[in-house]
């Protein structure tokens, strides 16, 4: 409820930010811990990787389970590799973000499906060429890695090179516009396991500040699963509404009186049949939008099909009639264009909705209510659709 009052991509980054603000906190308490905590600690991210890739697993996700291996692998080699040269670093960076930007790009296509076998080879791609190079060493890379297009001195702060830092930014970069752009889940993955692995390399000679950004990706990356879990379970994904199961359990958690209006789309199946499905998912979508801008106090859900539900808590069905009467209004008002993809001429067509309302008094459950309502529905299409219809009990 607390993310609701910051605008989407600022309300995306908060979980990102207060498990950062975390694990710099406990960075600086650590040596404040019991000896026993502090030998937990390294231990923190290996427990985080194995819930991720459980999660990845049951759910069958195999950007989520890269993005893990991604951050795992390099905190394992920047921990175990001490001794290599610098550029191999620099190779195992570069592969890790190209990785990345790849599972980013690419879609979801399953962690165990035959679907996904380009999302598997890109990442044996990625895991291979760092070790090719570094069984050949091949040190003229270094001129690569390194151009002289800089004073050298001006990265003596940091193992990583010129084209590691300029890759780095432009992917956090690239990464941070088409995120806000577009509010994908997997463009935020993206970028923040890009910043960590980035941080990783550039704190390299401090190991528990590897083990803890490791654990910060690990926990990010769990945190952003469920949410994707939970949006899959609650939210229409056509309408972006909560779906039926959020209005059961609102109903069940509701004390007191509540109103409650079923919607539906006047002539939706004659106007899917004559305009197709894609301009009957448009006409929803539109509904939605207007539904969920009810006065009053109403909460919008998808129901099902061309059904939809609105709950006002702690009003009865008189006092909520006139904003339900408004929508009705405004949506029959507002025209809808068809044709506008087709070798056609557009027009404008009038969509209407019918109501049937009644509130929780009298009614002994929350399923009574919805019947109740459902009847109020039937008869104001029977009425000749485009109205509002109250029932009791």
């Amino acid at each position: 409820m607390l993310l609701r009052l910051f605008p989407a991509p600022l309300a995306a980054l908060i979980p990102g930010l207060l498990i950062a603000t975390g694990m710099a906190a406990l960075y600086v308490y650590t040596p404040q811990l019991p000896p026993e905590l502090q030998q937990l600690l390294p231990w923190l991210p290996y427990l985080l990787l194995v819930l991720v890739v459980a999660l990845a697993s049951f759910y069958n996700l195999s950007r989520l389970f890269y993005f893990a291996v991604i951050v795992a692998l390099n905190g394992y080699w920047l921990l175990h590799q001490a001794d290599v040269s610098l550029w191999a670093a620099d190779v195992v960076f570069l592969a890790s973000l190209l990785a990345s930007l790849v599972l980013a790009v690419l879609p979801e296509k399953g962690l165990f499906n035959l679907a996904g076998w380009l999302t598997h080879l890109m990442m044996m791609v990625f895991v291979s060429l760092p070790i090719g190079l570094m069984a050949r060493n091949i040190e003229s890379i270094n001129n690569w890695l390194n151009p002289a297009v800089l004073p050298p001195s001006w990265l003596d702060w940091s193992p990583l090179g010129v084209t590691a830092w300029s890759f780095g930014l432009l992917l956090v970069i690239g990464l941070s516009w088409s995120w806000v752009r577009t509010q994908q889940r997997t463009h935020l993955n993206a970028l923040w396991v890009a910043m960590v692995v980035l941080l990783m390399h550039h704190l390299q000679q401090l190991p528990l500040v590897t083990a803890l950004l490791a654990s910060a990706a690990f926990l990010l990356l769990l945190i952003h699963a469920l949410q994707d879990a939970w949006q899959l379970a609650y939210v229409d994904e056509l309408t972006g509404l909560p779906g039926r199961r959020a209005l059961q359990e609102r109903l069940q958690r509701s004390l007191g009186i509540y109103a409650l209006a079923m919607v539906d789309v006047d002539h939706f199946k004659q106007f899917n049949d004559q305009y197709g499905h894609d301009v009957g998912d448009e006409v929803l979508r539109m509904i939605a939008a207007k539904i969920n801008q009810v006065a009053g106090g109403g909460k919008a859900y998808r129901y099902g099909g061309e059904e939809f539900t609105i709950v006002f808590n702690n009003h009865s069905a008189d006092e909520i009639k006139p904003h339900l009467l408004a929508v009705i209004e405004t949506i029959a008002d507002t025209p809808f264009v068809v044709n506008r993809r087709q070798n056609q001429k557009p027009k404008a067509v009038q969509v209407t909705v019918s109501m049937g309302l009644t509130d929780s008094i009298n009614h002994p459950d929350a399923a009574a209510t919805i019947k109740t309502a459902d009847q109020a529905l039937y008869t104001a299409k029977k009425r000749g659709r485009n109205r509002l219809v109250t029932k009791g009990t």
